[in-house]
């Protein structure tokens, strides 16, 4: 381990195994019954995460990123010692994720998307953030001082409120309010996004940015791509539960001949992006981000470089108007499906 990592994995892997149990069965037949389900059991069970390696530096903002289902929320528990990898092995600012999950449990605070459900519904806004504080351990004159700075840069009004009358942008404010008040040197944030409107990311991605330069570490796990660019990380790659790369996304995207395009055009549907993909000219059947804004659809692809002026005349041949074309920097989600695509392809 180099000096400067405070979090540290190797080869974890989680596994989980569905074993479902009749209730009317009791005693010796609900034995014989389990007995019988063991052989299915391999077959049943579901690898969140596949032998995951990497570590973060002291200091760091630090992204782990794939789709729903890709393993990034196990993670994060495991390294909260909320969850047991199946097999491996970690460390959280050298304590061992396998044995001290008290100790670890005080070097950090974990904000997810979920954790509004674990607010006091009878309990106001103020009541439910300085309980929670307290019972992590930091004085109610601290976390009230803490609530309050982090509050006013969210524009927070409502400590009065009680949960069922805050919509869900205020309920994530408040568990995000609730996670920096604890001013632990390790933050987790589990999507921290949802629900958010964009104001109140760019004030979040602000926040996150200030408390990284005091040296706080800092992992973001999220699905959502272009809420991450902005910091423009080292990122973990996961897809279906194996690591598919790390690092920023410029190395991540390492196809030299693969450039990502914006292209603002009068028309594009199916049929021409398959007639692209069987002429090579596109990197594979990816998802775009496809807007029709004044008759304009505008597309992100990864090109091959060397079928631009293809790229041009198949347009034009199928009567599109090409109205913009503009080379763009490598995003992560760029990265991400060019690594996923390969994964898939091998």
């Amino acid at each position: 381990m180099r000096n400067e990592d405070i979090i540290k994995v190797d080869n974890i892997t989680k596994v989980f195994n569905p074993f479902p149990v009749r209730s009317r069965e009791r005693g010796v037949g609900l034995w014989i019954a389990n007995l019988f389900k063991l052989r299915r059991i391999k077959e049943n069970e579901i690898k969140a995460l596949n032998n995951v390696s990497f570590s973060v530096c002291k200091g760091e903002i630090f992204a782990i990123i794939g789709p729903n289902g890709a393993g990034k929320t196990t993670l994060i528990k495991i390294l909260s010692g909320l969850l047991y990898p199946t097999s491996g092995s970690g460390t959280v600012d050298n304590t061992n994720i396998l044995r001290s999950h008290n100790i670890i449990k005080q070097k950090i605070s974990f904000v997810s998307a979920s954790f509004w459900m674990g607010l006091e519904w009878q309990f106001t806004v103020l009541e439910n953030i300085l309980q929670y504080a307290t019972m992590m351990g930091i004085s109610e004159n601290l976390a009230k001082q803490n609530m309050l700075k982090y509050g006013e840069r969210f524009g927070v009004n409502f400590y009065n409120k009680k949960v069922p009358e805050l919509s869900a942008g205020m309920r994530q404010i408040v568990s995000i309010i609730r996670g920096f008040v604890l001013d632990r040197p390790i933050l987790y944030l589990d999507e921290p996004g949802i629900s958010l409107d964009v104001e109140k990311r760019k004030i979040l991605s602000e926040l996150v940015r200030e408390e990284a330069n005091k040296g706080k570490t800092i992992l973001i796990s999220s699905h959502e791509f272009t809420d991450l660019d902005v910091y423009h990380p080292r990122a973990l790659l996961l897809y279906k539960g194996k690591v598919i790369g790390i690092g920023i996304a410029e190395k991540l995207l390492m196809a030299k001949d693969i450039v990502p395009y914006e292209l603002e055009l009068s028309y594009f549907d199916d049929k021409i992006e398959e007639t692209l993909i069987e002429k090579n000219v596109i990197y594979g059947k990816i998802p775009k981000e496809l807007i029709e804004l004044d008759r304009v659809f505008r597309v992100r692809t990864l090109v091959n470089k060397g079928k631009i002026s293809e790229l041009i005349r198949i347009l034009l041949n199928k009567k599109v108007k090409i109205f913009n074309m503009r080379k763009e920097s490598v995003s992560l989600k760029d990265a991400y499906l060019y690594r996923m695509r390969n994964e898939i392809l091998h």
